[in-house]
């Protein structure tokens, strides 16, 4: 990749590993396990690079099989992989799924600790990288990982918002990585630097406590740390954005689920197209039909063509296409 060529996004955090049993099957009694990546940051870079976006994945990797093996897969799909610490020593982060169906719920086990990007700080980046992009998207799972990790990506906020970038990041709250109150407490640094929050509103009840009415929960965040553009997340409801005093609002697309790791990291990838367009309530609706087909294909990745994003967007097509 040309390290000069200027970029619409940078994402920024952790891609580990991916390891699941096949369909259904358990993890103690399977004998295969399907071999994937899977981050949220990454999975944003290559959702947006499949609409066309010049986007770039920031992170550190350990220089062996695994570490390459997530490098190349996200160059495979477009994103600029040039960014990368490279690391001889420590290890890639891994996380096991097990698809369960109702009653037993889908389970994930992380490997992480101590992992490479876990021991991230500020003074290892080259910030002034920054200014080949418009945007930096980031999200609280990197920031769950360390105390050094969460002071880089608030080094990285602040020194994106410094050299003329606006800045995104999706709370992702993760009950695995750290209490609510924790959560609370770190992000509520780091939120003040943004351009847009994206929030699921069952985490800004957990993490935040804040609850009422999806508007009221939106202009709570607004005034209470200074975010220009909300956006929170209703699961099967939709999507409402709060620009200004502007209220965008978008129905959730249904899907037959296949594997919806992933889905929101698509929507994100929606938003922030419509966004880099001046247009949210575009970006909600392109967000809304990015989540909906991450749903049907496996894997954390959006594999999917504009054309058929958009197609999803105009409310079809439908069955066999041939």
């Amino acid at each position: 990749m040309n390290t000069t060529q200027p970029l619409d996004v940078i994402t920024f955090g952790e891609t580990m590993i991916r390891l699941s049993p096949p369909g259904r099957e358990r993890l103690e009694s399977s004998e295969t396990l399907e071999y994937r990546i899977g981050g949220s940051e990454s999975n944003t870079a290559i959702a947006l690079a499949r609409l066309g976006r010049r986007t770039a994945w920031w992170s550190r990797l350990v220089s062996n099989a695994p570490g390459r093996k997530i490098a190349s897969e996200i160059a495979r799909w477009g994103v600029d992989t040039s960014l990368i610490l490279w690391t001889s020593t420590g290890r890639v982060g891994v996380y096991f799924i097990e698809f369960g169906a109702p009653p037993r719920p889908h389970n994930v086990t992380y490997d992480r600790a101590n992992s490479a990007v876990s021991l991230l700080t500020p003074d290892m980046f080259d910030w002034t990288h920054l200014e080949r992009a418009r945007h930096l998207h980031l999200t609280g799972i990197t920031v769950a990982l360390s105390e050094s990790c969460a002071a880089t990506v608030l080094h990285a906020a602040q020194e994106a918002r410094r050299r003329g970038l606006s800045v995104s990041m999706d709370v992702n709250y993760r009950f695995k990585l750290w209490s609510p109150e924790q959560a609370r407490q770190t992000l509520s640094g780091i939120l003040p630097s943004l351009d847009i929050l994206i929030c699921a509103l069952s985490d800004a009840a957990e993490v935040f406590g804040l609850t009422g009415s999806a508007e009221e929960i939106a202009r709570a965040f607004q005034h209470s740390y200074g975010i220009p553009k909300v956006v929170l997340t209703m699961g099967g409801e939709g999507a409402l954005a709060l620009e200004g005093e502007q209220m965008h609002r978008c129905a959730g697309i249904p899907a037959t689920e296949v594997d919806r790791v992933g889905a929101g990291d698509a929507f994100d990838a929606g938003v922030l197209h419509g966004f880099l367009d001046g247009d949210l309530e575009k970006g909600l609706r392109y967000g809304a039909a990015m989540a909906s087909l991450k749903h049907t294909i496996p894997g954390d990745l959006l594999i999917a063509s504009r054309e058929e994003i958009e197609a999803v967007m105009r409310g079809g097509p439908r069955g066999i296409q041939r």
